[in-house]
C-alpha cells in the first residue's frame, strides 16, 4: 500500500480522536498569550506564523489548488467564519474577563445549533442526542464555570455568542460549498482573508499595541502552540472530518474537547475529576455516540 494512501486513511480512522485532543488545548493558549498582548495582534501575529509555515507546506507537498474563483470565494468566505469571526469573539471575550469555562460552554452549544441549522428539526431524536451532549458539557466544566463569580456584563457576551453563530453557519457553509477542496489548500486559502482581517483590526482598534507588546516566554509558546498545534494540526483534522462525516457527525466531537482537557491536566497536572465531571464526560461520550449511529440512520440534507 502506498505510503500516502496509508497516512490518509490513518488521518481518516484517527482523526475523531486527535481532533478534540488538539482543539481542547486552544482556550488555554489563549489564556497564556493574552496577559501579555491585545487580542487582535496575538492574532495577528498568530496568522502571519500560520500562513508563513503553511508557504513552506505548499511549496513541499504542492497540493492542488482550487480553479474556479466562485470556489476560492466559498472557502474565503468559510475561513473568515470559521477563524476569523469564531477566534476574534473568543478572544475578546476572554480579554474582556469571561472565564475560559464559560465561553466554552457558550461556543459549546455549537453541535445542538449546527443540528437547529443543518436538519431544521427534521429529527428531534438528533436535536435530543446534541442536546444530551451539552448537558454533559455542562457538567464537565461546572467546576471551571463557577470559580469566577466576577459578574459579567452583557458587553463580554455578545463576542463569544457570535463566535457561535460563525463558526456553526461556517462549518455547514464549508461541508456545503467547499467539498472536494484539498485540505491542505483549503486550510492556507482560509487563514489569507482571516489574517488580514486581524491584522486590519490589530491597525484599526489596537494601534499602539504592537509597541506596548511584553515578549515574555508564556507568548512565546502560546504563539507558537496555537500556530502549529491548533492552527495546522488541529484544523486540518477538523477538515478531514467535515470531509468525510456529515455536519452532526462532525460538530458532535467539538464536545470531547472540554472532556479532554480535564483529562490531560488530570495526567499531566494531578487535577482531580469530580463524580460530576466524570458523568459529564460519559454523557458527551454517549452524545457522540449517538449522534453517529443515528446519522447512519439519518441522511442530513443541507439545503
Amino acid at each position: 500500500m502506498p505510503i500516502m494512501s496509508f497516512l490518509n486513511r490513518a488521518i481518516i480512522q484517527f482523526s475523531p480522536i486527535l481532533f478534540p485532543l488538539l482543539w481542547s488545548t486552544g482556550f488555554i493558549g489563549a489564556k497564556y498569550g493574552l496577559p501579555y498582548i491585545q487580542p487582535f495582534s496575538f492574532l495577528a501575529l498568530r496568522f502571519l506564523l500560520v500562513l508563513i509555515l503553511f508557504g513552506g507546506i505548499i511549496l513541499l507537498l504542492r497540493p492542488p489548488m482550487p480553479k474556479n474563483l466562485s470556489v476560492v470565494k466559498a472557502v474565503f468566505i468559510s475561513g473568515l467564519l470559521i477563524h476569523g469571526i469564531y477566534l476574534g469573539g473568543v478572544f475578546v471575550s476572554i480579554k474582556l474577563g469571561m472565564p475560559a469555562g464559560i465561553a466554552a460552554v457558550i461556543v459549546g452549544a455549537q453541535p445542538v445549533l449546527t443540528v437547529l441549522l443543518a436538519n431544521r428539526l427534521s429529527s428531534i431524536k438528533l436535536l435530543l442526542v446534541a442536546l444530551l451532549g451539552f448537558v454533559g458539557l455542562l457538567m464537565v466544566l461546572s467546576v471551571e464555570s463557577s470559580v469566577d463569580d466576577k459578574p459579567l456584563v452583557l458587553l463580554t457576551y455578545l463576542p463569544v455568542i457570535l463566535s457561535l453563530l460563525a463558526i456553526t453557519y461556517g462549518t455547514i457553509y464549508q461541508k456545503k460549498y467547499c467539498a472536494g477542496v484539498h485540505i491542505i489548500s483549503q486550510a492556507f486559502l482560509q487563514y489569507v482573508p482571516t489574517g488580514i482581517l486581524f491584522l486590519l483590526a490589530a491597525l484599526i482598534f489596537e494601534s499602539s499595541s504592537f509597541t506596548s507588546i511584553v515578549w515574555h516566554i508564556d507568548l512565546f509558546f502560546a504563539l507558537f502552540w496555537l500556530a502549529i498545534v491548533l492552527s495546522i494540526g488541529a484544523v486540518l483534522l477538523m477538515n478531514v472530518l467535515y470531509q468525510n462525516n456529515s455536519a452532526n457527525v462532525a460538530a458532535s466531537y467539538f464536545y470531547l474537547s472540554p472532556p479532554g482537557t480535564l483529562i490531560i491536566a488530570y495526567f499531566l497536572f494531578d487535577e482531580q475529576l469530580s463524580p460530576l465531571n466524570l458523568l459529564g464526560i460519559c454523557l458527551v461520550v454517549l452524545s457522540v455516540y449517538l449522534t453517529t449511529v443515528l446519522n447512519k440512520k439519518f441522511t442530513v440534507q443541507i439545503k
